[in-house]
């Protein structure tokens, strides 16, 4: 409920406030969100599979500016309009 309202508005203001053209991969799922590494050496990072399938949509050549998978179209289509594109072949995913 919170999550797409907050990708459009984002997506939005790059665009017009700092100028740059961006696109956006916007999934649902799980996803590990914390520090991954070592003592020495340690980063904090964001890992799952949403998280892939998210960067597949957002680098796919089919994205107008903001892609979201089957899962997110179906849970937001009575609140937003989505516009039909071909299938995007994500590598490791069926679907």
């Amino acid at each position: 409920q919170r999550a797409l309202p907050a990708t459009i508005s984002i997506h939005h203001a790059i665009q017009t406030e700092l100028g740059v053209q961006c696109r956006v991969g916007a999934t649902i799922g799980e996803a590990y969100c914390g520090v991954v590494g070592g003592v020495k050496r340690h980063e904090y990072a964001v890992l799952g599979p949403s998280v892939n399938l998210a960067a597949r949509l957002m680098a796919s050549k089919m994205n107008p500016g903001i892609l979201v998978d089957n899962n997110v179209r179906m849970l937001a289509h009575r609140s937003y309009g989505f516009n039909a594109l071909p299938p995007v072949v994500a590598k490791g995913y069926a679907e």
